[in-house]
């Protein structure tokens, strides 16, 4: 806009200040996380990454000095008659004595610093990580009407969508972060557990090993997101500590059961996040050491949705818990 010789300039501080209210909020969010609470659930993280790893080392070695000693079993001995079955058969047992040889290079590659973040994403992206988001979110979002300062917060911030986002950023970060720390940990124990469980050394590129990470860890941001925005929406519906984080951890659960059911498996919450991560399903995801704690317990037949369908579900389901959790928070009162 030109300005008139002596014309002064229109003020703008209102939108600089809604931007400043805004960039403040966010990171009075994320400094609320900096709690015992926080750290706490960091430090279980990095440790059962850590515990999971060496259980998974010490069970690949032991598989394969079984599997160099073990010979494939007759026909006779399986109790197969001759003929097509029996031929099935030694295929079937051939395939299984492959898998088992080869868990310990398969380990010892998932224990590869670069590529671990694939193994951090996977386990973050299921159970343990929804699981952590709800200890999260009960303290985080739910702790806001224990703590009886929620009037407080929207004195400061009146528009309510805007804190309901910055919880929801904030508490995304958060599960990005136990990324990170679960990543760290497998990177620097990793390599130390594979010499300590003499396993062979992993045969695969720099370039292979950060293309899985980068892929696996891309994918989980928005299942992490789909975890945030149920924490948010548990803790308006629920308004408290306790609630919040048994709400997201029941809601989890019960999507996990829903998916085993025949008529609605292929088409749940649990069935998406499958999808959209590429989890191995049923007993293929029973390795040495587990890429996620979430497709094993899908029993449900039937051919899996594809990433599209996947991608699909989680935006969907991402969108419907966003606007509930708006929705139910400007229509709730607030008394303190």
């Amino acid at each position: 806009m030109r300005l008139l010789p002596g014309e002064l300039r229109p003020p703008r501080d209102e939108p600089q200040r809604g931007e400043l209210l805004r960039g403040e909020l966010l990171r009075a969010e994320i400094r609320k996380l900096n709690r015992p609470l926080s750290w706490g659930v960091a430090g279980a993280a990095a440790l059962f990454c850590v515990l999971l790893a060496a259980g998974g080392a010490h069970n690949a070695s032991l598989e394969g000095q079984s599997a160099a000693l073990t010979h494939l079993p007759s026909c006779t001995q399986m109790g197969v008659p001759p003929g097509p079955r029996c031929a099935r058969a030694e295929v079937l047992e051939r395939a299984r004595a492959n898998q088992v040889r080869e868990q310990p290079a398969r380990t010892a590659a998932q224990l590869n610093p670069l590529a671990a973040g694939a193994e951090a994403a996977g386990l973050m992206a299921s159970l343990p990580g929804v699981l952590a988001l709800a200890l999260l979110a009960g303290a985080h979002i739910g702790g806001e009407w224990s703590g009886r300062t929620v009037k407080n917060l929207l004195t400061q911030q009146g528009r309510r969508w805007r804190v309901l986002a910055a919880k929801l950023v904030s508490l995304w970060l958060a599960g990005v972060g136990l990324i990170v720390i679960c990543w760290t940990a497998l990177a620097i124990g990793g390599p130390v557990l594979v010499h300590l469980n003499h396993l062979p050394a992993p045969h695969q590129s720099v370039a292979h090993a950060l293309s899985l990470s980068g892929s696996q860890v891309a994918r989980a941001l928005l299942v992490l997101a789909a975890f945030a925005v149920l924490g948010v929406l548990a803790g308006v519906l629920t308004r408290g500590t306790i609630g919040t984080t048994a709400a997201v951890a029941g809601a989890a659960i019960a999507m996990l059961v829903v998916a085993s059911l025949p008529a609605l498996g292929t088409w749940t919450p649990a069935t998406w996040v499958q999808a959209w991560m590429g989890f191995p399903a049923g007993q293929a995801s029973i390795t040495s050491l587990p890429t996620n704690f979430w497709s094993r317990f899908i029993t449900a037949s039937g051919a899996a949705p594809g990433h599209l369908a996947g991608l699909a579900g989680l935006a969907a389901l991402l969108a419907v818990c966003w606007a509930a959790s708006v929705l139910a928070f400007r229509r709730m009162d607030i008394s303190g």
